[in-house]
C-alpha cells in the first residue's frame, strides 16, 4: 500500500517533535520514493503501524534512519571522472605536503576507497588526510570495515579497469567469499565521522570537497546554503566536486565557484570570492 505525501508530512512533524529529525530540506517526491522503499523494507503496510512500533522499540527510529538516508555508490563510478580528477591532483596538488579532503555524504565507504586508491597511485596518499562523514551510522560502520560483497567487487573492478588499464584491483582486498575486505592501510590517513550536513558545522578547511549524488535529494534553498557552507571550507584554489545529477547553482551561488571543469561536475573557487571571503561570512 503506497503512503500519501499527507501521511508522509504528518509522520515525519512527529518525527521532529519527538526526536529532532527535519525531514523538511528534503525534495518532496524523493523523501516519499524513500520511505514507501523503507516501509517495504522493514515489512509495514502503513506508516501507522511503523510509529506504533517505534514507540514500543525507540531503536526502530533509528534503524529508519538510517535505511532512509542510505545513498547509492559505487567504486571508479564515473570512471572518466576520475582519470579527470587525477590529472587536476597532478599538475596542482602533487607538491603540497599537506593534502585535505574531505568527503560529505560517504555512505558506505565506496568513494573513500576509489580516492585512497588514486592517490596511492598517484604516490600522494601519505601526504593526504582524508575526513569522510555521513549521518548514517550503519553505513559509516561498512565504510569503517571495508567489507563489501564479492558480487559488488566484480562491477567496481570492470570501473577500475576502465580508470587504469594497467592497473590490478584485486591487490586491493582479500577474498574471504561471499565477501572481501579492502586493504586497511588504504585508510591509514582517513577519518570517518558522523555528521548532519544540513545541521552540523565542520570547523576546518580543505582543498577538494567531495559531496556527489547526495544534494539530489534536498530541496532548492537546503542545496544553496550547502553550497555556500562548502565554499567556506575550501582553501583558496581549491574545488569543490559533485555528482553528474546534483544541480546546484542557482544565480546566486554561481558567483561563488568557476564554470564547472570541462563537464566533469568539478567546480573551483572563484578568484573575485577569494578576496571577498570575509563579506560571505558576515
Amino acid at each position: 500500500m503506497k503512503v500519501t505525501q499527507a501521511e508522509i508530512n504528518s509522520f515525519t512533524e512527529v518525527l521532529y517533535a519527538k526526536y529532532g529529525f527535519d525531514f523538511t530540506c528534503y525534495e518532496p517526491q524523493s523523501l516519499n520514493r524513500r520511505v514507501n522503499r523503507v516501509l517495504h523494507v522493514l515489512g509495514y503496510n502503513t506508516i501507522h503501524d511503523l510509529w506504533t512500533d517505534m514507540l514500543q522499540k525507540p531503536s526502530l527510529v533509528y534503524k529508519f534512519m538510517d535505511e532512509v538516508s542510505v545513498g547509492l555508490t559505487a567504486m571508479f563510478r564515473d570512471p572518466v571522472m576520475w582519470s579527470r580528477l587525477r590529472s587536476v591532483l597532478y599538475n596542482e596538488f602533487k607538491s603540497k605536503q599537506n593534502l585535505n579532503i574531505w568527503i560529505a555524504g560517504c555512505s558506505t565507504g565506496e568513494e573513500v576507497y576509489t580516492l585512497a586508491i588514486v592517490l596511492y597511485e598517484m604516490g600522494m596518499l601519505h601526504q593526504t588526510r582524508i575526513l569522510a562523514t555521513d549521518m548514517n551510522h550503519t553505513a559509516l560502520e561498512v565504510a569503517r570495515s571495508g567489507v563489501y560483497h564479492e558480487l559488488k567487487i566484480v562491477d567496481y573492478e570492470k570501473n577500475y579497469t576502465e580508470y587504469n588499464k594497467f592497473g590490478t584491483f584485486s591487490r586491493y582486498f582479500k577474498r574471504n567469499a561471499p565477501h572481501v575486505m579492502m586493504r586497511p592501510d588504504l585508510l591509514s590517513n582517513t577519518t570517518f565521522k558522523y555528521h548532519n550536513l544540513v545541521t552540523d558545522k565542520i570547523d576546518q578547511d580543505f582543498d577538494l570537497i567531495f559531496c556527489r549524488n547526495v544534494m539530489i535529494y534536498f530541496d532548492a534553498d537546503t542545496k544553496s546554503k550547502l553550497v555556500k557552507n562548502f565554499h567556506r571550507n575550501i582553501n583558496d584554489n581549491g574545488y569543490l566536486i559533485t555528482g553528474f545529477f546534483d544541480s546546484i547553482f542557482c544565480e546566486e551561488n554561481q558567483r561563488l565557484f568557476n564554470s564547472e571543469l570541462s563537464g566533469f561536475r568539478m567546480f573551483k573557487k572563484s578568484p573575485a570570492m577569494i578576496i571577498n571571503r570575509t563579506n560571505l561570512s558576515a
